[in-house]
């Protein structure tokens, strides 16, 4: 897997990042050219306003991760005939694009899941 970043690498954490899609990606016949390219990471005080500015605490982990790497960006492509087709993408974003979920959205489908949805009825 290449790796792109400007400081320490955080090469053994990428597999529990991407829940193991990269080792998986990187085993699988005929995929190449996988790339992982973090980002540096964020400052504190960057989360904390984000957090004032959209009223509400993130979790610890997702904290943790974003002072690790300010997000990342993950693609994959396949060998065809002697040639290499872009086929994959995963990106988490940097905190400066985060959205809060369940925040007033201009427009909303009447049939469209909310978070209580996804909750466990049993």
């Amino acid at each position: 897997m290449e790796e792109k970043a400007g400081r320490g690498s955080i090469k053994p954490y990428v597999d529990r990042l991407t829940l193991g899609v990269t080792r998986i990606l990187e085993a699988s016949p005929g995929v190449t050219e996988v790339t992982f390219v973090e980002k540096e990471a964020a400052e504190r005080h960057t989360i904390v306003s984000w957090e004032q500015k959209n009223g509400c605490v993130l979790p610890e982990d997702l904290k943790n991760f974003y002072l690790m790497m300010d997000g990342f960006h993950m693609t994959w492509s396949i060998k065809m005939d002697d040639n290499s087709m872009p086929l994959g993408s995963m990106t988490i974003n940097s905190i400066s694009k985060l959205n809060r979920l369940g925040a007033a959205p201009a427009y909303t489908l009447p049939s469209a899941p909310t978070l209580a949805d996804l909750e466990d009825t049993d």
